[in-house]
């Protein structure tokens, strides 16, 4: 029984990573590592999956025919199959329209959009607080808000 809750939890916890994984290498084949840094990348450095997450993930996408394995220069490289496109372009997928670039950038989409990034960077507070950098910048752009 411990078993099958364990085995529960750990597919909840896998399901945003394993369609982000996917929704990346619908743009681009990857190695691990290279998911790795971009997933960092678009967190802005407050969020890296461990190795630990992502390859054991990418295995199983493998196994279960999401990806495709080529070996080139003693990296694996992961590619998405038609398998792995049909799934995260299923209807269902919730996430779907925020992973793809707005098509029509007006002032409103663009106000939303600031809104729900001042949402997450008063989420992150106390991070920010702590990078004096990352304060000053903020002051810029607080600055050049003004202007408008």
């Amino acid at each position: 029984m411990f078993d099958k809750i364990r085995n529960m939890h750990q597919g909840r916890r896998e399901f945003g990573l394993k369609f982000w994984l996917l929704s990346l290498l619908e743009k681009q084949e990857s190695t691990g590592a290279m998911l790795i840094d971009k997933m960092e990348r678009s967190s802005m450095g407050f969020w890296k999956p461990s190795p630990g997450s992502v390859y054991p993930l990418l295995s199983t996408l493998v196994s279960d025919g999401y990806l495709k394995l080529k070996a080139q220069d003693g990296k694996k490289y992961y590619k998405i199959t038609d398998k792995g496109r049909e799934l995260i372009n299923d209807s269902w997928f919730p996430w779907k329209k925020f992973m793809q670039p707005q098509t029509t950038n007006t002032v409103e989409n663009t106000l939303n959009d600031m809104e729900n990034e001042i949402e997450y960077l008063t989420e992150k507070s106390e991070d920010i607080n702590k990078n004096p950098s990352t304060k000053a910048q903020l002051k810029k752009l607080a600055e050049k808000l003004k202007k408008i």
